[in-house]
């Protein structure tokens, strides 16, 4: 079957273009299982979805998509440690240095950082049993095309990761300072729910709208995108767990190349009946090369 055989009619939840966004900033609220909150009586989030029907081409076998480029890739490499849903925080320890091996390799990286590690599964989460300070939470599917973090979000989160003399060492020309993820399916292979990546090159900045996370002890900033017809869409039929994605999150380098990657997770429409339900793990990392 032909790459373009594979393309697929997707719906994409985008967020809607609403006057009130001028006046009041987008937010969702996440509250946690450890703090007493009656959630009949607040408004977790004030975002509305505007739902598209959008082509996901095929990126199989297409050797002119690239992470400097297009703002992710996939790559071949076989884990030795898949956090399997129900793992240990060793177990997870041991993927989040894996990840950043691969990275240091696949970028010839000075520093590379695994800072956060993520586990999915398509199933419905109680809100109130959501604590978003457990290394071991199987969160559900991301909805909603969006960016994981914000330009005026990342030099809080550097200054988390990096100590003062890391800090003077990178700070300064002839650094690149990159957050990137890494996204895999835990299942052997994943049909239910693929993850959809959005080309960069196709991006108007302008679609980019920035909204409020809002965890019980602190707050993120990441971006939701609004739908535009320029847009370009990909994902990857059948990926294997040996086929990791790596995406863009933040570039510090402003020039031809990808600075961020909008993604969301879809429905197949030529998965398998019966498919099982997405299993995926991600990690967020924090890379610095030489320019």
């Amino acid at each position: 079957m032909s790459s373009t055989e594979l393309d697929i009619q997707a719906s994409i939840d985008f967020i809607a273009d609403l006057p009130i966004y001028g006046e009041e900033k987008p937010f969702f609220l996440h509250p946690s299982a450890s703090k007493d909150v009656n959630l009949d009586e607040i408004e977790t989030t004030n975002v509305k979805w505007d739902t598209k029907p959008v082509t996901v081409h095929s990126m199989r076998d297409k050797d002119n998509i690239t992470l400097e480029k297009n703002g992710f890739c996939y790559v071949k490499h076989k884990s030795k440690c898949i956090p399997n849903l129900g793992t240990n925080t060793n177990v997870l320890a041991d993927y989040r240095r894996e990840s950043e091996n691969l990275l240091q390799s696949f970028l010839n990286a000075e520093f590379v950082h695994c800072y956060d590690c993520k586990m999915r599964k398509n199933a419905p989460m109680i809100l109130e049993s959501f604590d978003p300070s457990d290394p071991l939470l199987i969160e559900q599917v991301a909805v909603g095309a969006h960016v994981d973090i914000s330009l005026d979000t990342v030099p809080r989160l550097l200054k988390d990761i990096l100590n003062e003399e890391q800090l003077e060492t990178y700070f300064k020309p002839g650094y690149r300072i990159r957050l990137i993820n890494t996204w895999r399916s835990i299942l052997p292979k994943c049909e239910d729910r693929p993850l959809a990546v959005c080309d960069y090159t196709t991006i108007d900045a302008n679609d980019l709208v920035a909204t409020d996370r809002v965890y019980p002890d602190w707050n993120q900033e990441i971006y939701y995108l609004k739908y535009n017809k320029q847009q370009r869409w990909y994902w990857l039929p059948d990926q294997r767990s040996d086929e990791p994605f790596l995406f863009m999150t933040y570039d510090s380098h402003a020039g031809q190349n990808a600075r961020y990657c909008p993604h969301v997770s879809v429905e197949s429409p030529i998965a398998t009946p019966h498919a099982p339900p997405r299993e995926s793990v991600e990690t967020r990392n924090l890379v610095i090369t030489k320019l």
